[in-house]
């Protein structure tokens, strides 16, 4: 299941990324999430009936601030931010998600460690070698600065998203919680993308963008996000977030060999180095 989750969130990035090239990033990404969140919501409801997916008033519209935060700006900003630079880097960027936690932990009084500490600072060092290719100059390669940034962005407000849905999760469940979420979300996306959607010659999609889309909406968005909510049911947030080092692997792999975009030997290092601090900062944090 862990290795299921690697796998699926490590290719949305290359796959996704030459749909991107054809379709307008907030069309994707709106239209993505709302087949992703009505499947999410169609399944229960058939199998165990709709008092299984059901939400009070006030807790809806919860769903609906969080899904703002975790699906119209995080995925908004996700499909923009692509069509900008490589999926290689920015499976990477992404991956220091759970440094951000650690940031707004510390801002909401927990403490980090000095060892956390460290681990967010390698961690943001490597994503400078990453981004910029060298150490000893100052040259921003490989897709646009501008794409990288707003990766880190997105990074952030995904750990905003996690922070704050926390305890509705506990109270509701992961599933409920995403379902909603998604389609709340992708729905405050729609009008934006309304726009681009009709301008769009949907005759340029052949077979295999087709298959693109439904690749990142039904097994990255639903099922992808399903066994990451069974994972933490069965195996505990610390085993399956181990799993989750290896999504940045399986990203750049598959960027490799679909696109033929791989990373330099000093972006490798530097996407170590990521890695290396996000796995420092959680360790302390455990220990803490």
């Amino acid at each position: 299941m862990g290795l299921f989750v690697a796998l699926t969130f490590g290719s949305s990035y290359p796959v996704a990324k030459p749909l991107l090239g054809i379709v307008d990033p907030f069309v994707f990404s709106s239209a993505r999430f709302l087949l992703a969140g009505a499947l999410m919501l169609l399944i229960p409801i058939l199998w165990r009936g709709w008092a299984s997916i059901a939400v009070s008033g006030s807790d809806l519209l919860r769903l609906a601030g969080l899904g703002l935060i975790g699906y119209t700006l995080f995925h908004g900003i996700w499909g923009v931010a692509l069509a900008l630079t490589t999926p290689a880097k920015a499976v990477v960027i992404v991956a220091t998600t759970p440094i951000f936690s650690a940031l707004i932990a510390a801002c909401t009084g927990e403490r980090l460690a000095v060892a956390g500490w460290l681990g967010v600072v390698l961690a943001f060092a490597g994503v400078f070698v990453l981004v910029n290719d060298s150490v000893t100059v100052l040259r921003l390669s490989g897709g646009t600065w501008q794409g990288d940034a707003l990766f880190v962005l997105a990074a952030a407000l995904w750990a905003l998203y996690g922070a704050l849905s926390r305890p509705v999760v506990v109270r509701l469940g992961t599933w409920r919680v995403t379902a909603w979420c998604a389609l709340l979300g992708a729905g405050a996306l729609t009008p934006v993308a309304v726009g681009p959607a009709l301008a769009q010659d949907w005759r340029l999609l052949d077979a295999g963008d087709v298959a693109a889309f439904l690749h990142s909406s039904v097994i990255v968005g639903c099922l992808g996000l399903a066994a990451w909510g069974g994972g933490l049911a069965r195996l505990g947030l610390a085993r399956v977030s181990a799993y989750l080092y290896l999504s940045p692997v399986c990203g750049i792999v598959l960027s490799g060999l679909l696109l033929g975009q791989w990373l330099s030997t000093l972006q490798m290092v530097g996407g170590a180095v990521v890695l290396g601090g996000v796995a420092l900062t959680q360790w302390s944090a455990r220990r803490g």
